[in-house]
């Protein structure tokens, strides 16, 4: 089993997750509410392998006290694997695949393997090594990311102010690298991404599958891809499926309420001795799906449409489509409660409006050698209403007597100052 017991029991354990997705929310004990921190033997690190036989594989290194996650390409015949990207929260370079590529990929191991149901597991553990670019669309992706995110932590995280959970909509925000210059270029079979060198992009792009790259695996990277399509391709290939009473159970099912007759493709499907690699694991999504994004998926792949066509049919418009964020910069002097940071963070959260978080601070040398803080600097993503964001701003350093001092402004050039009072 690619998850193996260790780790499936943890993914289901109250602060794996936060811990997972670097959540702010977390208070550095464990679900036994031991604080790790003083536990210097303590390590508790993870390894779960995704693979489709005999060819390369994707292994996943997890380091939960490290705040690192790594990806990793394992060639058939060699040890360890070949680095993809990693995430931490120092120098990360988590951009190693396309949306599409995830959701092949998250397909191809449910076919394989009928534990890692999809969208579950895998597209919530592998989500943050996606790049989002001109091409990706919020209507096709997040009824997928969040019904991976519901099976694998339901009742984790309440929706987030946009319509979709909470992890969707930071995932989503984070990954979304569209309108940056995002360019993806083929050399033979060698996939890479690039982005414009400007310093006045606040997304930039952090990847190893950049062109030119010696050490990124494309070869071994197009073969998995490869076999995931051929694996997926066959479900749409069974002789059962030519018959007039599948045919006309599929048409019904990619209508825009398609999900109502689900039941009927299933039955017959059966009736027509629809068989095969992989067979088991579709029927059971159409028979018992755990969301509606499972049957969505499974009717594409019966049918042999592509992926997203009938989630925008199901589905409709994404509630982050027309989202908008704004991302700021305050900066507080260095007399102001360290406190004041967190009480941002948390007014922003309760009323739906984003999140804050200490980026920085600001430090100089004084006569006798030592260095003393001027200043610190917090994040702020503020959410759907500017205005109301730093209102609730303005509020927060009003109790910490901070409002006349703090300078807030936006983080992309030209840098504007935003009035607190």
């Amino acid at each position: 089993m690619p998850l193996d017991d260790a780790l499936y029991e943890r993914m289901g354990e109250p602060d794996f997750w936060p811990r997972y997705l670097f959540e702010d929310g977390w208070d550095g004990e464990d679900s036994d509410g031991e604080d790790e921190e003083d536990d210097e033997d303590a390590v508790e690190a993870y390894r779960a392998e995704f693979g489709l036989g005999d060819g390369p594989s994707l292994v996943l290194d997890v380091e939960l006290d490290n705040e690192y996650v790594g990806l990793g390409l394992r060639l058939p015949g060699q040890g360890e694997p070949v680095e993809l990207g990693w995430d931490d929260q120092a120098h990360f370079h988590p951009h190693v695949m396309r949306w599409a590529e995830l959701e092949l990929l998250a397909r191809a191991f449910a076919l394989h393997d009928p534990a890692l149901r999809h969208p579950g597991p895998v597209l919530a553990l592998l989500a943050r090594f996606v790049v989002l670019d001109e091409g990706d669309t919020a209507d096709v992706i997040t009824p997928l990311v969040d019904a991976a995110f519901g099976l694998v932590r339901p009742g984790g995280a309440a929706p987030g102010g946009a319509g979709v959970r909470a992890e969707t909509r930071d995932w989503f925000e984070l990954r979304d690298l569209r309108g940056t210059g995002l360019t993806w270029t083929d050399e033979g079979r060698r996939s890479a991404v690039g982005q414009p060198d400007d310093p006045r992009t606040i997304r930039p792009l952090y990847s190893l599958r950049q062109p030119g790259a010696e050490a990124f695996p494309f070869e071994g990277w197009d073969e998995l891809l490869a076999r995931a399509a051929e694996l997926v391709g066959t479900a749409a290939a069974d002789p059962a499926l030519d018959g007039p009473g599948v045919r006309a159970a599929l048409k019904r099912c990619t209508g825009a309420r398609g999900y109502a007759a689900v039941g009927g493709l299933a039955d017959a499907l059966r009736a027509a001795g629809y068989g095969g690699s992989g067979a088991e694991v579709l029927l059971r999504a159409l028979e018992t799906p755990v969301s509606r994004a499972e049957a969505c998926w499974a009717v594409e792949t019966i049918a042999g449409l592509a992926p997203g066509t009938v989630v925008r049919r199901w589905f409709g418009r994404s509630p982050l489509t027309d989202a908008r964020h704004w991302d700021l910069l305050l900066t507080l002097p260095a007399d102001v409660p360290g406190a004041t940071a967190h009480a941002l963070d948390a007014a922003l959260r309760a009323a739906g409006l984003g999140w804050a978080e200490i980026a920085g601070s600001t430090s100089t040398k004084g006569p006798d050698g030592t260095y003393r803080t001027v200043s610190t600097t917090v994040d702020i993503r503020v959410r759907d209403s500017l205005e109301q964001g730093v209102t609730a701003v303005t509020e927060v350093l009003r109790r910490f007597d901070a409002a006349s001092t703090a300078e807030l402004r936006h983080e992309a050039a030209p840098h504007e100052r935003i009035a607190l009072d």
